[in-house]
């Protein structure tokens, strides 16, 4: 079944989008950010307007689309060709929380665009994904009459129509998941605290859209801490390995052949509070060796308000060689906007990030501390132990808190991201924002970069520095997040 809005010429679709507001400046930045726009979501299936999670880019059609996922609103399809103009141009009428998106292509059905959307603790089992899913032929209503949690599988090709084409149901839900490079395996992150009793990562072969179906589990070890279950999972270009943020632990995953993987290494950092995110960076040092990093994030307590900037930071460590089943740390860093948030129950804590390999970038998304552009390049220079070269590490060079001037209210955001960087170092970059809806910004490689470099701190040095700040613990009983004493 196909929404009426996908009938509607693109002009007209542009036309009926939500008002966004002008450009402006709009809060606190460095230099060389500038903020182009900010495009609010319209509220759906009983949910709050805006709330934007996790998004993804795809050229479709000629055009270049935004995907931003959002609690119970939808996947906003945002056309984002000129960015001065962007407009939303479809709604993918979905009524879940979450909103993780994933663009993937399968080799046999060439020319054709697919994205997954998740399902982790509530759908309304009423909106367009679960009719059009229920007319595919799938169970997605639970005794109550509730939608099931999964992944919908929906076709993007003709980005005005979007159009379930299936749906991976999952008891645990999906918190996020992740689709092999081959587009034929989607592995699933529940993301459950000390409730599971087996902690594993589902496989799931969706190769045939019309009856997917669980190929394994892959068990991970039991730790101490909130929970074992896989948070997030990002695989390599080559799809030969997957790294898995797994809330008390890292995982390296072999998935040379996705339908049975093996674990690789798992490993413990007694300074992050919640695995959230972890990808891997390669580069070339000056003596033209290959090096192998993962940045991990700390996603201090759940992202829970605790009212003050800044709190989980960025982990780093090297995995090149052998380093692989022992992966070392080699550093630390986080912003250094230490401040209240703009109100006690906001977080400000590392969250969504994306990287630029090639351009040795990453930007990342900080809630209420907003959005920032970090250069990565200098791992180049890191050592291992407490000798670091000069300059080495990583370093801020640009920023943007939204303050709410522009009666949008102040930053929350969920996300990070931009599609490319132009070869002068210039792009945009898209914020998904729970309290704003969707924020682009322009970042100029030529204006002066932020006067702050945030911290880079040695793994001796992050350690002093960690332990002398209130961690975040859970009750097992309770399951609520508490704050307790500085560790001795």
């Amino acid at each position: 079944m196909r929404r009426l809005l996908a009938l509607l010429p693109l002009a007209l679709v542009a036309a009926l989008a939500p008002a966004s507001a002008p450009a402006a400046e709009v809060g606190v930045h460095s230099e060389n950010m500038s903020y182009v726009k900010n495009i609010p979501y319209p509220e759906r299936n009983g949910g709050t307007p805006n709330f934007g999670t996790d998004i993804e880019f795809a050229e479709l059609a000629g055009r270049e689309y935004a995907l931003a996922g959002s609690y119970k609103n939808g996947m906003q399809i945002v056309d984002i060709t000129n960015p001065a103009e962007a407009a939303t141009v479809a709604t993918y009428d979905c009524g879940v929380t979450q909103g993780d998106v994933q663009v993937f292509r399968q080799a046999d059905m060439p020319g054709r665009v697919f994205a997954g959307y998740a399902s982790d603790t509530w759908g309304d089992g009423t909106s367009a994904c679960y009719r059009e899913a229920a007319a595919l032929g799938f169970d997605v209503l639970k005794p109550d009459g509730t939608g099931k949690n999964g992944t919908f599988i929906v076709e993007l090709t003709n980005p005005l129509a979007p159009e379930t084409v299936s749906f991976v149901g999952v008891e645990q839900g999906t918190h996020n998941h992740s689709i092999h490079p081959s587009g034929n395996y989607l592995y699933n992150s529940n993301s459950d605290l000390i409730t599971s009793v087996q902690p594993a990562i589902e496989i799931f072969d969706i190769s045939n859209f019309a009856a997917p179906h669980k190929v394994t589990e892959l068990a991970l070890p039991t730790r101490p801490g909130l929970g074992t279950e896989s948070h997030d999972i990002t695989f390599n270009t080559a799809g030969d390995r997957a790294y898995s943020a797994a809330l008390s632990q890292g995982v390296i995953v072999d998935t040379s052949n996705p339908a049975q993987p093996t674990i690789v290494s798992t490993f413990l950092d007694p300074s992050i509070n919640v695995w959230h995110q972890m990808d891997p960076f390669t580069m070339t040092d000056a003596q033209g060796t290959r090096r192998e990093f993962l940045i991990a994030e700390d996603e201090v307590a759940g992202a829970i308000g605790t009212g003050q900037c800044p709190n989980g930071g960025v982990h780093v460590y090297e995995v090149t060689g052998a380093m692989e089943s022992n992966p070392q740390k080699v550093g630390y860093w986080n912003i250094d906007d230490v401040r209240p948030t703009d109100d006690p129950a906001n977080s400000c804590t590392a969250h969504v990030f994306d990287i630029h390999e090639d351009e040795q970038v990453m930007t990342i998304a900080y809630y209420n501390g907003g959005v920032h552009v970090v250069d990565i390049s200098g791992l180049m220079g890191i050592g291992l132990g407490s000798t670091q070269v000069g300059g080495a590490g990583m370093r801020e060079i640009g920023s943007y808190r939204t303050d709410g001037s522009d009666g949008a209210g102040p930053a929350d955001t969920w996300s990070a991201k931009a599609p490319r960087i132009d070869a002068n170092g210039d792009f945009y970059l898209y914020g998904n924002d729970i309290a704003r809806g969707l924020d682009i910004y322009k970042f100029s490689a030529s204006a002066a970069p932020s006067e702050s470099r945030g911290r880079w701190m040695t793994p001796a040095q992050a350690a002093t520095f960690l332990s002398a700040r209130p961690t975040v613990g859970l009750s097992r009983d309770t399951a609520f997040f508490c704050l307790l004493p500085p560790q001795s």
